[in-house]
């Protein structure tokens, strides 16, 4: 992929030379994020993940290196630079990993900054010399905001909006689309994902369409992919055990323990374990989750490390969601959700009425360094899901004052994931030219058992008394009704290389491309003993990207073409015809400035988007038949803007804005113009804290903040609104070496606001912790 590129390399300055090093620490482990200065020159850059750094175009001559790390004496050494050639240097620090690992969190001004990741672009890659945009959400910023739901990890990122699925998963709006399931450290899995935060180190959302590396499933779509990437041992032992508890009766109960199992230290634990219940501020409602996550590293060589790791959650809750049949609406002379006659603290059903499910997710690694450009990783993942049962009542408003009460009925039912990738990535030069490389392939294994049925329980005037609700009665309905029990399994094999091009210094060029055949036989229903729908398609998904620092490591310049895509099955027509349908399109143009400025004091960025997706279906009438129609479009655009800012020792600051709007451009009738649902156009977030950092009360923080939630449409005809809201929280907490006590306030101005599936949410409520530190 470098070949295309060598046409616009400069070559080397005959009359300089370069300097190429790496950093490691005492451990022999690259220490990346460390200062590096040509002594008595305006030379200096950061090391790379790997430890490596690079300083071209310096006139020959001796020099001193000097590598700085905050709280530790300076190390110097003497370089000689010549003509035109590359001098080598080889720095080790007297800090270990662990402690570097320390050294960084600890003396972070800009303590929320930190976006450095393995997955997002697959390889060692800077965000400022990413040209795609994405955001993350680390452990710091967790702890701070006592998260005990995803849902509220998302809302630090701009422009997302949380979403919510009955399944137990919990996911958020990207540029105006929809997805509630996720990756799991860069890979697929199961439908089903009842996840505690518990688990999490940090959360990514990588905008825009995501095909060329993370391929075509259900945990991606137009808007972006986001990744969980969960806690990993490290070497020395630790432990963290904590209570929360709160309004509603919420309690929880956590364990975080790490420790090496070995005396070399080659052979690491850590475990996550959370037990986690409350009630409802409604007059009925409940949930439970409780969670078990072992990690295993093994250090087999100074080349060669083994990674295992696992979860296994299991979650008990009630929930319900409210529609509008399409019907219905001239029916119903509400036009704002806020002014519906449904009764807030009311739940309308029952304890009984409720959802056991569970995630079992085992994940291994094997990394091997082939030499000092070269590595090799080999990642699996075996992602199973299930519902014990489950037991969905959806209202669905048919007049002002009416309403049916609908079950879906699953019970049990099995979704499944299973995933090897291998890759190799590379950090080598070709001439003068520097190439970050990733080659891989990827085959993804996908199932889902379903035993299903949905029945219409009764209709109720919510005016007058409403009659109970069972399951007794909804199994005979669902057993009278007859359930549908169905198998589905599918199969992804890909291909995929990215190469990310240092033309010069300053000027990065990206190539990306995935090839993706997808296969199925189908799905077969138990009840024909059949099966319908088998079909095979191959995408093709590229991605291009330049990147130019206006100043090196501070200010980015960047544009980007990305691409995702859809597999989409036959289609049968009313007269009999089969039609072909080929994979749905979402292309991305994208372009905007990175920045980190101020000796990183403020980072962040501004983007401007296109997403324009094609082969979108649609029906159209012809001579009295409803015939599926490939030609549909629909195109989202937006600005996105986020601040992470240290204006001053103890003081951070997060903010985000993103304006939005994504609408059909050619579709049904009932469709043509309207806006998607629950996309609304303006979203805002904002957090700062402060914590002193000198005298008597060191480790005393506060932190306040607020997030905004412009209104958007229900439903899609675009006839009834949902309200916009702004929700208020703050915390107090004092965090010393051997324990931590916090405070939390959420929702403080008392808000009233939904879900996407019309359920409300929790009022003013408070929660308080205890962490004890070993």
């Amino acid at each position: 992929m470098a070949f295309p590129f060598l046409a616009f390399s400069k070559a080397i300055d005959p009359e300089s030379g370069t300097i190429k090093g790496q950093v490691t620490t005492s451990d022999n482990k690259p220490a990346s994020f460390v200062h590096v200065v040509i002594k008595g020159t305006r030379k200096n850059v950061i090391t790379e993940d790997n430890g490596s750094f690079l300083f071209s175009k310096i006139a020959p001559g001796t020099y001193q290196l000097e590598v700085s790390l905050v709280g530790y004496e300076t190390l110097r050494q003497q370089v000689v630079v010549e003509k035109d050639k590359i001098t080598a240097v080889a720095v080790q620090l007297t800090v270990s990993n662990t402690q570097l690992e320390e050294v960084t969190v600890t003396n972070a001004r800009n303590k929320f900054a930190d976006k450095t990741s393995e997955q997002v672009a697959r390889m060692p890659l800077r965000n400022l010399e990413n040209p795609q945009v994405y955001n993350v959400v680390d452990r710091q910023l967790i702890q701070e905001q006592m998260a005990t739901e995803r849902t509220e990890l998302f809302r630090n990122i701009p422009g997302a909006v949380p979403n919510f699925s009955a399944g137990g998963s919990q996911g958020f709006s990207m540029r105006g689309f929809t997805t509630t399931i996720g990756m799991r450290n860069g890979m697929a899995t199961s439908a089903i994902v009842p996840l505690n935060p518990i688990i999490i180190e940090r959360v990514e959302a990588i905008k825009g369409p995501a095909g060329t590396l993370f391929g075509s499933n259900r945990n991606t779509t137009f808007g972006g992919v986001y990744n969980y990437v969960t806690k990993k041992p490290y070497a020395d032992f630790g432990a963290e055990i904590s209570a929360t508890g709160g309004s509603f009766e919420f309690s929880r109960l956590t364990a975080d323990v790490n420790t090496p199992l070995n005396k070399d230290k080659t052979l690491l634990l850590r475990v996550n374990a959370g037990l986690q219940s409350e009630g409802s501020f409604q007059d009925q409602g409940f949930g439970k989750i409780q969670t078990f996550a072992p990690s295993f590293t093994y250090l087999a060589s100074d080349r060669l490390k083994f990674t295992i790791d696992a979860e296994f959650t299991r979650g008990n809750y009630t929930t319900s969601a409210f529609a509008i049949p399409v019907a219905a609406i001239n029916n119903v002379t509400v036009r704002n959700f806020k002014d519906l006659p449904l009764g807030y603290k009311s739940s309308y059903i029952n304890n009984s009425i409720d959802i056991s499910n569970g995630i079992d997710n085992i994940q291994f690694q094997m990394e091997y360094k082939l030499s000092d450009q070269w590595k090799s990783q080999t990642n699996y993942l075996y992602s199973n899901g299930f519902y014990k049962h489950l037991y969905w009542t959806t209202f669905n408003m048919l007049t002002d004052s009416t309403f049916s009460r609908s079950v879906r009925n699953q019970t049990p039912e099995t979704f499944g994931n299973t995933e090897l990738q291998q890759n190799f990535i590379g950090d080598f030069h070709i001439g003068s030219l520097r190439n970050r490389m990733v080659i891989g392939i990827d085959y993804n294994y996908n199932y889902n058992e379903l035993y299903r049925a949905t029945v219409t329980y009764d209709t109720v005037n919510i005016r007058r008394p409403l009659n109970g609700i069972n399951t007794d009665r909804i199994d005979a309905l669902s057993s009278q009704a007859g359930y549908n029990a169905t198998t589905t399994k599918t199969v992804n094999a890909s291909a995929y290389i990215s190469d990310a091009i240092n033309i010069t210094p300053e000027l990065i060029a990206m190539a990306s491309v995935r090839v993706d055949r997808y296969s199925t036989d189908g799905t077969f229903t138990q009840r024909t003993g059949l099966y319908g729908g088998a079909y095979k398609q191959t995408s093709v998904s590229p991605k291009f990207g330049l990147v130019y620092q206006l100043l090196h490591n501070k200010l980015t310049l960047f544009g980007n073409y990305m691409n995702g895509f859809v597999n989409q099955g036959p289609a049968s027509q009313p007269d009999g015809s089969i039609l072909i349908l080929k994979p749905q399109y979402g292309n991305q143009w994208e372009g905007g400035v990175k920045f980190a400025l101020l000796n990183n004091k403020i980072s962040g960025g501004v983007s401007y988007y296109n997403i324009d997706v094609t082969n979108s279906t649609r029906t159209e009438s012809i001579n009295n038949m409803n015939f599926t129609v490939q030609d549909g479009t629909q195109r989202s655009r937006g600005v996105e803007v986020e601040l992470i800012a240290n204006p001053v020792a103890g003081l951070n600051i997060v903010a985000g804005y993103a304006y939005n709007k994504n609408d059909y451009t050619k579709a049904s009738a009932a469709l043509q113009g309207k806006q998607v649902i629950y996309s609304p156009n303006n979203v805002g977030n904002i957090w700062a804290s402060y914590v002193i950092t000198k005298g008597s009360v060191k480790g005393l923080g506060f932190g306040a903040g607020g997030n905004y939630v412009g209104e958007c449409w229900f439903e899609a005809s675009n006839t009834i609104k949902m309200p916009s809201y702004t929700l208020v929280g703050a915390t107090v907490f004092f965090d010393q070496k051997s324990y931590r006590i916090a405070l939390k306030g959420n929702n403080l101005t008392d808000q009233k606001y939904w879900n996407n599936n019309g359920t409300p949410q929790k009022p003013i409520n408070f929660l308080a912790s205890v962490t004890f530190k070993f």
